[in-house]
Formats: structure tokens, C-alpha cells, sequence
């Protein structure tokens, strides 16, 4: 989810008794750019982005709306919204999460995917969009599992039903994923989480992680394609493509975090932000650490805020 323009901007309030953002950031040189994020302050969810170094408050771009990302050239953008047109059932209605894209100033939006009944009694819903580096493709999940379709509208396909969440490499050959397989114990069959990738031109899918802990929310690549962090059921982390060597990035960390969400690699891949809770206070923040081993844990902004991208200017 690595990008080189950005038009969507907002930004934060930092933590009371904490370094501000921009204090942080020089304290442990983080990189430039911006993080676009869905945040919840309003107590609906609104497509924002933060600024890493100073934390500004620069702008909001829409209300009712998460996941958005933005296309490579930064002209376009897509994210999630709730449709508000009532679905009924036995008790009550329920509402389709639709794949939304808009031009980079906010106008022109349309349904690209209306969301889709699925087999739960949960809402309909799409989710989760990532542009291709071409900016010609967006990968999305759906109850049918891995989807993309073609940024016209056409094209529209299931890659996988094994797969959720699809992150575009950044070469766009390939998509990493997270998907659930069955495993044979001693006291019989049980399920576990890896991440795992898909060769576009082949169709192909190969296990990269073989620890069965990662959780179905969504991965993302380093800018140099080597590595890719994803949230674990016991916190936060990143696997050489090649090799598969694993680093729990949460081993270092001081503060015990929960509900890891968002991971993202900053645009020089030095470090990556993420939305964690604090399980001394219970109270949610962002944060940043570096890369190559998850120390040096700073909090960001204690806004209710999940990162969905970093991008460079």
C-alpha cells in the first residue's frame, strides 16, 4: 500500500504527558510523508490522514467512510462506505458496505462494488481496497473471498475464496494475503491463520508464514518487497518473503498492546505505525516503531485512528 502522492490529509491530537508527535518523530527520525487512516473521534468512521512528524490537523476528507487508499498518482481514491438504503430483517435492517471511489479532491463518487449479502447474518459488505501499482486494479474481500476488479468497473473477479484482505506487492506481481487452513493435531483438526502469497500471472499461491497465529485483517509490504508485516494473535509481525525467517516485533515492547490493527511501513521502510490498546489504561493510540526489530515504541496520537497506508509526498 505504498504510494508516491497524497492528496487526503487530516491530522491529530497527541497523548497528554507524551511527546508530542513531532517530538517523537525527530526524537527517533521518522519518515516524511503522510498516514491516511480511518478515524473514529466523530463516533462514526471518517477517512482522514496523519502527518508523522508534526501531527497537524490538516483535513478530513470524507464522513462515513474507512478504508480508504489512495490510487498511485493520487488522483483517485477509494475507500468503504455504508450504503444508507435499509435492507430488511426478521428484526430491523441491515446496510451494504460498498467499495466507493471518488476523484482526489472528494467529487465525482460512485459505487464501483455494492456490497454483498453474505452467508452470516452479518451486513453486506466489500471491504479493504488496494490499488495495483499501475493504478488499473483494486483488490478487495468479500464474503466470496479475494476479489479485484478494474478501476472502470469491469473485470470484476474472484481470485481466490481462500483468501481476505489483498495487499499489492510493489512490483504489483503478486498479493499477499492471510488464509485459514486446517492442520491435523494430536487431538484432532484445528485451524490456524498464515500469510500467504498469490503470483498474479500464475494464479499460483505459496505459504510464506508457518506459525498458524495471524489474524484476517490486512498485511503490508515493505517498499524494497522483501518483507511483510502482518498482526498476530499475540501482537505484531514481519516474514522475509525469501525465507520465511519471522520477527515478533512486539518482543521488545514495554507497554503490553492488544488489538493490533493497520500495520503499514513508512515510505523508506524504516519503521511501521500501527492502532494498538493499551492494556494497562484501555485506552487506544497509534504507534510507531522500527522496522527491523520493534523497538523504540512511541505513541503517535491517542486519537481513535487505524492506519490504512504511509505514503511518501
Amino acid at each position: 500500500m505504498l504510494f508516491k502522492r497524497v492528496v487526503l490529509a487530516v491530522g491529530i491530537v497527541v497523548a497528554a504527558g507524551l511527546p508530542t508527535a513531532g517530538t517523537a518523530a525527530a526524537e527517533q527520525g521518522t519518515a516524511a510523508g503522510l498516514i491516511t487512516a480511518t478515524g473514529y473521534s466523530s463516533g462514526s468512521p471518517a477517512l482522514v490522514s496523519l502527518d508523522p512528524v508534526s501531527g497537524d490537523v490538516i483535513r478530513t476528507f470524507a464522513q462515513n467512510a474507512e478504508d480508504g487508499v489512495l490510487s498511485p498518482k493520487g488522483s483517485t481514491v477509494a475507500y468503504i462506505q455504508r450504503d444508507d438504503t435499509c435492507i430488511p430483517q426478521t428484526e430491523g435492517c441491515m446496510y451494504a458496505r460498498n467499495l466507493v471511489v471518488a476523484d482526489g479532491d472528494g467529487s465525482d463518487q460512485h459505487v464501483l462494488v455494492r456490497g454483498i449479502a453474505p452467508e452470516t447474518n452479518e451486513a453486506p459488505y466489500v471491504g479493504h481496497p488496494d490499488w495495483s501499482p499501475d493504478g488499473k486494479r483494486i483488490v478487495y474481500d468479500s464474503p466470496r473471498g479475494m476479489e479485484w476488479i478494474k478501476s472502470d468497473g469491469t473485470g470484476q473477479e474472484v481470485l481466490t475464496t481462500t483468501g481476505g484482505a489483498g495487499t499489492f506487492s510493489p512490483d504489483g506481481q503478486s498479493i499477499a494475503f492471510v488464509r485459514t487452513t486446517t492442520y491435523e493435531t494430536a487431538d484432532g483438526w484445528e485451524y490456524g491463520r498464515d500469510v500467504w502469497v498469490m503470483d498474479i500471472a500464475t494464479r499460483q499461491v505459496h505459504q510464506i508464514s508457518t506459525a498458524r497465529n495471524a489474524r484476517s485483517t490486512p498485511v503490508d509490504w515493505s517498499p524494497d518487497g522483501q518483507r511483510i508485516v502482518y498482526v498476530t494473535e499475540n501482537g505484531l509481525n514481519a516474514v522475509h518473503v525469501a525465507t520465511g525467517a519471522v520477527t515478533e516485533l512486539q518482543s521488545s515492547w514495554t507497554t503490553p498492546l492488544s488489538s493490533v490493527q493497520g500495520p503499514v511501513f513508512s515510505p523508506d521502510g524504516t519503521q511501521i505505525a500501527f492502532s494498538a490498546m493499551d492494556d494497562f489504561d484501555y485506552t487506544h493510540s497509534t504507534y510507531v516503531v522500527d522496522a527491523a526489530d520493534g523497538k523504540n515504541l512511541q505513541v503517535l496520537t491517542d486519537q481513535a485512528v487505524t492506519p490504512t497506508d504511509w505514503l511518501s509526498r
